[in-house]
């Protein structure tokens, strides 16, 4: 299992339309093959800034599977216009929860 951490960060004032949008096509995220779990959070400190953690079975399933498919356009569709740049996105080992 891999954790993708992508760091999404939004024009001002749009984080309420924003988990509007991430709720209509988070079901795209949760169907993909290889998805095990996601959680978007809004951090703490900055009102305009989330973390998008999800975990994936392998790397493939995200970087092969997921991103070049119609599923990933149609999620990203609605976000895009409300991000500010380019998510930061990085993968890091899952571990255990302590």
């Amino acid at each position: 299992m891999i954790t993708e951490l992508a760091l999404l960060r939004l024009l001002p004032g749009s984080a309420p339309a924003f988990e509007r949008a991430f709720a209509s096509v988070a079901p795209l995220l949760a169907e993909a093959d290889g998805c095990l779990r996601h959680r978007l959070v809004p951090t703490l400190d900055r009102p305009d800034v989330y973390l998008l953690e999800v975990v994936w079975r392998d790397l493939a399933a995200h970087t092969q599977g997921f991103e070049p498919s119609d599923a990933h356009a149609r999620f990203m569709a609605p976000l895009e216009p409300m991000l500010s740049d380019d998510p930061i996105v990085v993968h890091v080992p899952a571990g255990e929860r302590s």
